[in-house]
């Protein structure tokens, strides 16, 4: 069985629709997805959080490629409210959704262990090839980010990683106390990218992981997790492709194209649903 762990608010349906295609595609055993949400309207009218009906049509996919796959929905509101409504990065260039993972120590029904993949991920190969990895002695595993020179507050960071795709050993977070001090620091401290450099700040134990497992540009067949943080037009560093993109990311790769194709198609008929 392979947990997984996304987030995010109704706008990420359309990623996570192509990364569960994707995943079903390559990984036939079991697969049990969570999904953490929440509703800040009162913050922001864009922030509505992922819908039930989103949220069935989701799991329906992922019963297409096995009929014992699962994804269970978790509203996380009062939670992240409670903690976090007043923390000094509720507003940057980034959504607060990506601080929802930072509650995953407090989820009695998050399992020991478990894959976290940002919604612009597409799935290149079994994807249990990365959660086998031996984590043990580790709160997670990681691949090292390609731009780590950006931000002066991450030169002093020893092999600074991406937090996009993390295999998150939930045992050993919950023992050390990771999380928790994580989301103190995002609540106190104002950084550029919180949710990746808080991670950075706070890890104690974690393992590098070869690129295949979170390739952030060009395609290539060995790719387990492509992630398309980086992914240019034209080689233009400030426009990024995302896989929902389906016309631009056919123009740069075709490897995709048979599940970009069956996402136009899948997202039709939720539409006319």
């Amino acid at each position: 069985m392979i947990n997984l762990l996304f987030a995010g608010n109704n706008k990420v349906f359309d990623g996570m629709l192509i990364s569960l295609l994707s995943i079903t595609k390559h990984t036939k055993e079991k697969i049990c997805a969570y999904c953490l949400t929440m509703d800040l309207r009162e913050i922001n009218p864009k922030f509505i959080p992922i819908s039930n009906a989103q949220a069935m049509f989701l799991e329906q996919i992922l019963k297409e490629g096995n009929k014992e796959n699962t994804l269970e929905l978790i509203d996380l509101t009062v939670m992240f409210k409670a903690e976090m409504l007043d923390s000094v990065n509720m507003r940057n260039h980034f959504t607060p959704y990506a601080m929802l993972r930072l509650f995953a120590d407090k989820l009695p029904q998050i399992p020991d262990k478990i894959i976290y993949l940002d919604t612009d991920t597409i799935i290149n190969n079994d994807l249990s090839e990365l959660y086998n990895v031996d984590v043990e002695n580790f709160e997670l595993a990681c691949v090292k980010d390609i731009y780590n020179w950006t931000s002066p507050s991450r030169w002093g960071i020893k092999d600074y990683f991406n937090s996009g795709v993390l295999l998150l050993n939930m045992k050993k977070i919950r023992e050390t106390g990771m999380f928790e001090r994580a989301r103190k620091l995002c609540h106190d401290k104002k950084m550029l990218y919180p949710d990746q450099d808080v991670l950075n700040k706070t890890v104690k134990y974690k393992k590098i992981l070869p690129e295949k497992f979170n390739s952030k540009d060009k395609y290539y067949p060995e790719i387990v997790v492509h992630h398309f943080c980086n992914v240019r037009k034209n080689n233009n560093f400030f426009y990024r492709i995302k896989p929902w993109e389906t016309d631009l990311v056919k123009t740069k790769m075709s490897a995709y194209n048979d599940i970009l194709d069956k996402f136009e198609e899948k997202k039709k008929e939720f539409s006319a649903s």
